[in-house]
């Protein structure tokens, strides 16, 4: 469920964080890459390890995101309704085309 309290001003600060993880995640994915590389370790551990990071990256990425997209979703109608003019309270008035 989407939070109800996620705020425009904490929107940039997700996005942000999001984009760090998936940093780290290719981080991850180069160090162990450079470590195969070594011939120290087994290459089919190496491989696993690699499958299981970029797996966990997916999964990560998959749940975060279908929760940033339902509060998209939620700003889009709500937002969608202000524009049209369905939404009449107080100061804000509908922003209407020019033609």
């Amino acid at each position: 469920m989407a939070a109800k309290n996620f705020t425009s001003v904490a929107k940039p600060l997700v996005y942000d964080l999001l984009s760090r993880l998936n940093s780290s995640f290719s981080r991850v994915s180069r160090n162990l890459s450079t470590l195969e590389q070594t011939r120290i370790f087994n290459p089919a551990t190496m491989k696993n390890l690699s499958r299981l990071a970029k797996e966990l990256q997916a999964d990560a990425n998959h749940h975060l995101l279908e929760t940033l997209q339902q509060i998209e979703t939620r700003d889009r109608a709500r937002f969608g309704k202000a524009r049209s003019g369905k939404v009449t309270s107080g100061k804000v008035r509908a922003l209407r085309p020019k033609h």
